[in-house]
């Protein structure tokens, strides 16, 4: 059977194993309706005997009234015996004169006697007969029915040996299944561990032809440096020719030959009839002539040796294009190969699945997530803001989007800063263009999320565990955390958008993740079920947590209208929150960027670098603010103090705003407008007066002076004019 499954297709092994189910199927069917038949016949007899019961307990009751009839006769027989004695008293009382009469009387008792005797004796008789035929009857109909109920257990009996039989038959086929199945599954064993393993060679194989191409194309790229440079020595010689061609210069060249063959024609006759003089002026002639066939064969020499390495750079760049279309071809194989090879392990991953609890994530376990991407390094941060406005601005084929330099440096630094970002700004200034295109721009991957309201905790979040199907309903946030997590996308920069998410309390729906984010690297998890299920993911802890990774940024856009909620204080201090204006500024567009997929490590080792290198000045400017005037109005006028928050965020924030060139003022006019110049704090509050804001403008504006003359804190100044405003108008 081993051999025969072994040896088998796919289609012959389904196609055995669901004529087998039948077949058992039909015998299982079959011995249920012989059993349901053995029920009724032993229903039928347990009637009978009930029947037969009935009969005995009617004989015996029949039995019983003929007791009691005997019993009666006894009793009239011994009324009879006192009545023979009362007469045989009353005979010898009354012998004397009544004595013939006495006898008559007597011997009429006697003759009643003897006939109630003779009665008694037929009665008896007659009970008897009737005693014995009942009984014959009885035994007779007795007999007969055990006879019956014995030829039917004989049948049963066979019946029974007979569905015995067949289910050991049932059972011996069932075992042979049983063993058939196990053979099937290690043979899918053996089939899945030989897919893995040349998947895995196939894997080994195409990055060690990947690093060979990418040899092959380093080296045409230096190639063809070298032949841009030729080109370009080639363009300086045209120049220099004023534009003619080699053509051009054969006929000339062949036109001075005719006229040296002219000349020395000439030369020949006027030997014969000129004078010495005109001979001497005519071989100054032919002497300069031959200088300039001299002059020109060199020059035809140098177009020569030029027009030969121009055909060897189109040659080569024939070769190239022919390589090129080879790599192109061949790539297209290892492409058909992988997705044939994708499509064989999803057909093994998904006969596995039936019974996983959570069959997306994995999914990712095995498909094409496993397989690692090339990325591009982040060389500086000056040059990766730079482009980044530009590759910003075309990522979006439908429209162009123009953001402000200054809005991406703080927002780049933003990344360095929190891993939970909030746009804020009126409709149409582009929050969730800019998240969107940021992920398309550095090639990175975007999950939108549309926050509903009425969302509660984070199971609307991430899903929940059905206990009825024994399956978790997997939502696109929970797969977007766990594909930020494969070797696919564990280099690249992940974004989890949440449009609208104050439409919902992110305080309640959030709060795993709030709390998560405020934990060190490495311990940001988030348990997702109580107890581990059966074949669960690879990348959960236990099988039952998940892991908020270091590339993967949640960005919330919020609207402020009467359907919205505002935020609280525990989502603004731990968020980076960027207000957007409408960006009408345009600015020529660079659209000749090469494509780049960046590398999430050395953007973190760019902001590491520049954190390190500026951490000594932030620290001072850090020191200086809080020794000013503004601390102390702060603090007395409005009750607010720094917080090891805010040093915290500073140290990260705003060395990297500065190293993609921005000021130091710049950034700290953002943290201190989203921090504390924000509604609730200084801006927006009942208990302050018109003096106490023109106090802390003083002091805000006498401290960036002091950090930079030409800085002006346009931000905090902004929101102290608005709220100044809103005095005003007694609001």
């Amino acid at each position: 059977m081993a051999k025969l499954d072994a040896e088998a297709t796919p289609e012959q092994r389904a196609k055995v194993e669901t004529e087998l189910r039948a077949q058992l199927k039909a015998e299982v069917a079959k011995l249920q309706s012989d059993r349901e038949e053995l029920e009724s016949l032993r229903a039928s007899v347990d009637k009978g005997m009930e029947a037969l019961k009935c009969r005995v307990d009617a004989f015996e009751a029949e039995n019983e009234e003929a007791k009691r009839r005997v019993e009666g006769l006894a009793a009239r027989e011994a009324t009879l015996l006192c009545k023979e004695e009362e007469l045989e008293v009353r005979e010898r009382n009354a012998r004397n004169g009544f004595f013939k009469q006495r006898e008559e009387n007597l011997k009429a008792l006697r003759l009643e006697i003897d006939a109630l005797e003779l009665r008694k004796l037929a009665i008896g008789g007659e009970l008897e007969c009737e005693r014995n035929e009942a009984r014959g009857r009885i035994q007779q109909e007795l007999e007969l029915r055990l006879g019956a109920i014995k030829s039917r257990e004989e049948q049963l009996d066979s019946r029974q040996l007979e569905l015995d039989r067949r289910a050991i038959e049932l059972e011996s086929k069932e075992r042979k299944v049983a063993v058939t199945q196990r053979s099937r599954e290690d043979a899918l064993r053996a089939l899945r561990k030989e897919v893995e393993a040349e998947f895995a060679d196939e894997i080994t194989r195409r990055d060690a032809e990947i690093v060979r191409y990418q040899g092959q194309v380093e080296r045409m790229r230096r190639s063809l440096t070298e032949e841009r440079e030729r080109l370009d020595a080639y363009e300086e010689l045209i120049e220099v020719l004023d534009g003619r061609e080699p053509a051009a210069l054969r006929e000339e060249l062949e036109e001075l030959r005719q006229a040296n063959r002219a000349l020395n024609s000439r030369l020949g006759a006027l030997e014969a009839a000129e004078s010495i003089g005109e001979l001497e002026r005519v071989k100054e002639e032919l002497d300069a002539a031959r200088d300039q066939i001299r002059d020109l064969r060199q020059e035809l020499e140098e177009r020569k040796v030029s027009a030969h390495q121009q055909q060897l750079a189109v040659l080569e760049r024939e070769q190239w294009a022919q390589e090129k279309r080879v790599l192109e071809r061949t790539k297209q194989l290892l492409d058909g190969h992988i997705r044939d090879l994708e499509s064989r392990i999803s057909s093994l991953v998904d006969s596995q699945q039936a019974d996983v609890a959570f069959p997306e994530l994995v999914k990712m376990d095995w498909d094409a997530y496993q397989i690692s991407r090339p990325v591009d390094s982040v060389e500086s941060l000056t040059t990766f803001t730079e482009e980044l406005q530009h590759r910003i601005a075309v990522a979006d084929p439908g429209k162009e989007l123009f953001f402000r330099l200054e809005d991406l440096q703080l927002f780049v630094g933003g990344l360095a800063m929190s891993q939970l970002h909030v746009f804020q700004g009126i409709s149409g200034t582009g929050k969730t263009s800019l998240a969107k295109a940021f992920a398309k721009a550095v090639g990175g991957e975007c999950q939108d999320i549309a926050v509903q309201a009425g969302w509660r905790d984070r199971s609307d979040l991430l899903g929940h565990y059905n206990a009825f199907e024994k399956r978790f309903s997997e939502k696109e946030c929970l797969q977007a955390i766990y594909r930020a997590l494969t070797p696919s996308a564990d280099d690249r920069l992940n974004i989890i958008l949440l449009d609208e998410m104050n439409l919902s309390r992110p305080e309640q729906y959030f709060a795993d993740f709030l709390s998560a984010l405020e934990k060190s690297v490495g311990d940001r998890w988030i348990r997702l079920m109580e107890s581990a299920p059966p074949s669960p993911p690879r990348l959960l802890r236990d099988g039952r947590e998940i892991q908020i990774p270091e590339n993967l940024w949640f960005i919330g856009t919020a609207n402020q209208d009467e359907t919205t909620n505002e935020l609280a204080d525990k989502t603004h201090d731990r968020s980076f929150v960027l207000e957007l204006p409408r960006h009408e500024e345009r600015f020529r567009i660079n659209r000749n960027l090469p494509v780049r997929t960046y590398s999430f490590k050395s953007l973190q080792e760019a902001f590491s670098a520049a954190q390190a290198a500026l951490r000594k000045e932030v620290a001072d400017l850090l020191g200086f603010v809080s020794k000013s005037d503004l601390s102390t109005v702060l603090d007395k006028e409005f009750g607010i103090g720094w917080g090891n928050r805010f040093e915290r965020q500073a140290l990260t924030f705003l060395p990297v705003v500065k190293a993609c060139g921005g000021t130091f003022a710049g950034a700290l006019d953002h943290l201190l407008s989203t921090r504390m110049f924000r509604a609730g704090k200084v801006v927006g509050r009942y208990d302050i007066s018109k003096d106490q804001l023109k106090n802390v403008e003083d002091a805000l504006l006498h401290v960036f002076q002091g950090i930079d003359k030409d800085s002006f804190p346009e931000r905090c100044v902004s929101a102290l004019d608005r709220d100044r405003k809103r005095l005003e108008r007694g609001a």
